[in-house]
């Protein structure tokens, strides 16, 4: 049974940017907490109004809430007995962010600059669906911090840390993606099978790579696994194929890898992974246990 959602309207969107052009108190809150220092104190002070193409995304966000919160309970039925929010506010800057992201438990943001520069024109015919996949993603992770604030994870070691990354990312990405990834009568689509080619065998070099590291390596190990270009996230997109193959009902495959956790992942990659990988990976995940235990 999916979780009911609050009466009223479930999505609220308020603009970041003041008529003036700078930004709000709530959009430098969201930028402060994703800055370094100096990053941070280089934008906020910004004066920039809304562009024409600026608004565009903006009327284009709009427009799609209705049918947002028509697929609110579709998107947290994995997560069941946990509720989504009562409310989620949607904020749109122009200023210090990527296209989408979430805030809080609550909050999501779009940076409509972001999305100009990197996706064109919102009136494009591609833009809408992009977006409803985008909300997908980012309420999903809002799912997430819902889930995880009952189900807590420690990610006390670089690998685990890692593990609950591809969990959350690849749950979310699965969210977003665009019709060239699907599988086909379960198997795997020419463009999902070329990407998982080079992307399995580094995913299971990094996790490797992550056993028993310190945390300042890890970083490094880790910069590519969620960020950066679609096509080159070794664990979020990976993951996010794999599941888009597993057998049966989707959303029984969603609710299993979120019941099972971020220790889900190593079952997940065991069902997908190349035959020649593995072994390989079982190896890793016993060399994460014999560190663990020291």
């Amino acid at each position: 049974m999916a979780p009911a959602v609050a009466q009223g309207r479930a999505l609220r969107v308020v603009s970041g940017v003041a008529p003036e052009g700078e930004a709000t108190d709530q959009w430098l809150a969201m930028i402060r907490k994703r800055l370094p220092d100096a990053r941070y104190d280089s934008v906020a002070p910004i004066r920039k109004p809304l562009t024409t193409e600026d608004q565009a995304w903006e009327a284009l966000v709009r427009s799609r809430v209705g049918a947002w919160e028509g697929e609110i309970a579709a998107v947290a039925e994995a997560y069941h007995p946990v509720a989504p929010p009562a409310s989620v506010l949607i904020v749109l800057g122009n200023r210090g962010a990527e296209d989408a992201f979430t805030h809080d438990p609550t909050t999501i943001g779009f940076d409509l600059a972001a999305l100009q520069a990197s996706y064109g024109d919102a009136g494009l015919p591609e833009n809408a669906d992009r977006m409803d996949r985008f909300f997908r993603h980012e309420y999903t992770h809002l799912m997430q911090k819902a889930w995880w604030a009952v189900h807590p994870y420690a990610t006390d070691t670089p690998l685990r840390y890692a593990l609950a990354d591809i969990w959350a990312e690849g749950l979310g990405n699965y969210r977003s993606l665009a019709g060239r990834w699907k599988a086909l009568g379960g198997r795997r689509s020419e463009a999902s099978a070329a990407r998982l080619a080079e992307l399995e065998p580094r995913f299971v070099a990094r996790l490797a790579a992550l056993a028993c590291t310190t945390p300042r390596r890890g970083d490094a190990l880790m910069a590519d696994l969620s960020w950066g270009r679609f096509d080159r996230k070794w664990g979020a997109l990976t993951a996010a194929l794999w599941l888009e193959e597993e057998p049966g009902d989707p959303g029984e495959a969603l609710r299993r890898l979120v019941l099972a956790g971020p220790d889900g992942v190593w079952d997940l990659a065991d069902r997908h992974l190349q035959e020649a990988l593995r072994p390989v990976l079982r190896e890793v995940r016993l060399a994460d246990s014999l560190c663990a235990g020291r």
